[in-house]
């Protein structure tokens, strides 16, 4: 309540907000004793005199230098990244190597694509018998009733 009467007293607050501030002050003696304590405040406040300043008033600037560590960081991070690759590097001993047995023909291909086809058909047709017979497994959380 107390933040209420406070954005009252600045003018902050709406009119209904107001009126339920008014509502309140008029049935509670402490509210109504610490809105007069906040009006002999910010009265006070408001009708005293500017004091002038002894010294120049410094204030830190807002902007960030965008540098500051982010290159050091990012040199840091490409020696790490060749250092590493050198370790990896003398440790599998060099580039990867191509596998031995290479298929340079197309009928080599097509030849794999064909036997992957029909080992793909195969397991679609086990699929299908387990589902006919009602024996798909199926995940314990979702079975059917």
């Amino acid at each position: 309540m107390r933040a209420s009467i406070s954005a009252a007293l600045d003018g902050e607050s709406s009119e209904f907000e107001s009126l339920l501030v008014r509502a309140h002050l008029d049935g509670c003696d402490t509210c109504r004793e610490f809105e007069a304590s906040a009006q002999f405040s910010t009265t006070a406040l408001r009708t005293a005199p500017l004091e002038p300043l002894t010294r120049p008033l410094a204030l830190p600037s807002r902007r960030r230098h965008g540098f500051g560590l982010r290159v050091p960081s990012a040199a840091a991070a490409a020696v790490l990244m060749l250092v590493f690759g050198g370790v990896f590097e003398s440790l599998h001993g060099g580039a990867a190597r191509p596998s031995v047995i290479a298929f340079d023909n197309s009928q080599d291909i097509q030849a794999i694509a064909k036997r992957q086809k029909q080992a793909n058909f195969q397991q679609l047709l086990i699929r299908r018998a387990q589902f006919e017979s009602n024996q798909v497994p199926r995940h314990p959380g979702f079975q059917n009733p």
